[in-house]
């Protein structure tokens, strides 16, 4: 997997998913996909992030903006 060691926002990040019907936004709740942060079940906005931030579309997957995200990773 190629991660930068640049930290980057969630709303932007390919590892990030939202519901199907979303639009990728700071305000949007959302989970974390990266295959190391899967464990944690982490729920986060979109203006939140990481070092593990690798600049993309976010994936979608109905659950992901539920608390906690119940959606399976879809990448």
């Amino acid at each position: 997997m190629n991660q930068t060691s640049d930290w980057g926002p969630c709303e932007s990040c390919k590892w990030w998913q939202v519901e199907p019907e979303t639009v990728p936004d700071k305000h949007i709740l959302g989970q974390c996909i990266d295959e190391k942060l899967q464990a944690f079940e982490l729920s986060l906005s979109g203006d939140s992030g990481c070092n593990r931030y690798m600049k993309g579309q976010p994936a979608k997957a109905r659950g992901a903006g539920e608390q906690p995200p119940v959606a399976q990773p879809t990448r």
